[in-house]
């Protein structure tokens, strides 16, 4: 018997077991695939280095710059070329600087003069306190130009979604709390700037690093099962999660032919919502069927190198993302060797390129050589690549990153509810708070800290206390990802 079984060996899996080891509790960590990472993966090929899932990590970030001290990593940590700092919107077939700051964009011909004008009325535009999608809200404060060229390619760039199907709330919370809170997200915006001068701390955005490790981001969640060692086990599929008679679990897994129960006090789903939903079936149909509406639309990655003298110039910056009304096949593309060290070997450049999700799903279930072709051909056009691939190489999700649609917020009340209803169950992962790795992390921390408060020895009011608190998100008011996706481990998925 454990304290806690945790499903799913991911990032979100493995820091929920790390942190509950550390704290002496017996963790027993179960998942159906044969590698523990989830789809945080790193692969050497031919001197070059490719990510399978997420490419980096947006800092300062407390919770995984923990979790990289304790699992040993920080001395293979390396951050981002400082002059990578460049992202990039195709428009009109050609890229176009993103500036930093809302003032840049507006000057940097992305939106054109009618597109600013409209950009400026937003002070003039009434307060909509219910959610909505993210295209209604751009339409209503900003206009479709900033739709189409802004929020459009970072909604691509953050989940691969559609913002037309997108909860605002869900993905821009920070965007939807200016407008609440003070009218105007542009006047809130001018108010933060002349706070900053005024000499308050400023939330600068632009100040954050990107992290990654010399063997990729796949050495996080390999030192981290290193660390727990005989306690992750792999090949195991969980088929359900059940109330044991007395109190506790049953955990019913089977191993090839073989079915078995574990018991545990506690049970950690950290799975994403589509398998999550299979495990909690017999415990509560209802949420299950929430679960499984949550969409993860198909995603490939194409990790292209090529010779540097094949370029018909540098690739300067961290990569680019494309609009959807430029009609291009791949939703945007990383400058992998621009961005961090040691992704290509010397004389050569890699790109990765993002291809399917939401908006053109069909795409990321061709044949893994036509993705490649796919790619390679964009590329050449969008970013002067001149000569073939000497490296070529396609991950296909078939399932990529959760979609927040508008009845997001009221599915994680339901799973909330079902936790309530079933002390010692608990339930973690990227549909919670963000698909970025940081986000991943934060949100596992914060589950292992409940499922702690709970096993620890209680009574009376203050168990009952531990018991029926919130579900504990963590904080996602800074929205970091979402105004700088940063192509760093938010176009793929993290677990």
């Amino acid at each position: 018997m454990a304290d806690v079984a945790v499903i799913g060996a991911g990032i979100s899996g493995l820091t929920v077991a790390h942190a509950l080891r550390d704290t002496g509790h017996e963790v027993v960590v179960l998942d159906k695939e044969n590698r523990s990472g989830g789809r945080m993966r790193s692969e050497r090929i031919e001197g070059f280095l490719m990510e399978h899932g997420p490419n980096g990590m947006a800092f300062p970030a407390p919770c995984a710059e923990r979790l990289i001290g304790e699992s040993g990593l920080a001395e293979q940590a390396i951050t981002g070329d400082p002059d990578a700092r460049h992202r990039y919107i195709v428009r009109r077939g050609r890229a176009r600087r993103l500036a930093q700051s809302a003032r840049g964009i507006l000057a940097s011909g992305l939106v054109s003069p009618a597109g600013c004008l409209r950009v400026l009325l937003e002070p003039f535009v009434s307060v909509r306190h219910g959610d909505e999608t993210i295209a209604d809200f751009a339409r209503r404060r900003f206009g479709r130009e900033f739709l189409d060229y802004v929020m459009d390619p970072l909604t691509a760039g953050i989940c691969a979604g559609n913002p037309e199907q997108l909860s605002v709330s869900a993905v821009f919370p920070r965007l939807k709390q200016l407008e609440r809170r003070h009218g105007s997200v542009v006047l809130a915006a001018i108010a933060s700037r002349l706070r900053q001068r005024a000499g308050a701390a400023p939330c600068n955005l632009a100040k954050r690093e990107l992290l990654s490790f010399r063997d990729g981001l796949g050495a996080l969640p390999q030192a981290i099962s290193l660390r727990i060692a005989g306690r992750v086990l792999l090949g195991t599929q969980v088929e359900s999660v059940q109330r044991a008679p007395g109190g506790g679990f049953m955990v019913m897994v089977r191993e090839r032919r073989t079915q078995r129960s574990l018991k545990a006090d506690s049970v950690v789903i950290a799975l994403p919502a589509y398998a999550a939903a299979g495990v909690v079936d017999r415990l509560d149909a209802g949420v299950a069927g929430e679960l499984a509406q949550i969409e993860y639309p198909p995603m490939a990655v194409a990790f292209l190198g090529y010779r540097a003298q094949g370029l018909a110039g540098p690739l300067d910056g961290a990569g680019m993302l494309a609009p959807a009304v430029e009609a291009r096949d791949v939703l945007g593309m990383l400058f992998s060797s621009t961005l961090f060290a040691g992704r290509a070997p010397p004389g050569h450049v890699a790109l990765t390129a993002f291809i399917g999700g939401a908006r053109q799903p069909q795409l990321a279930l061709l044949d893994p050589r036509e993705i490649g072709e796919l790619a390679h051909a964009e590329a050449r056009r969008l970013s002067g690549v001149l000569e073939a691939p000497v490296v070529a190489r396609v991950r296909c999700w078939r399932h990529g990153l959760p979609q927040t649609g508008l009845g997001h917020a009221a599915r994680l009340n339901a799973v909330a509810a079902l936790e309530r209803e079933q002390p010692g169950l608990f339930f973690t992962g990227n549909y919670f708070c963000g698909v970025s790795a940081p986000a991943c992390i934060q949100q596992a921390s914060v589950t292992a800290e409940r499922v702690r408060s709970y096993l620890a020895p209680a009574s009376g009011r203050g168990r009952r206390e531990r018991l029926l608190r919130p579900h504990g998100l963590p904080d996602c008011s800074e929205d970091s990802v979402a105004l700088r996706p940063a192509f760093a481990g938010t176009t793929s998925p993290p677990t």
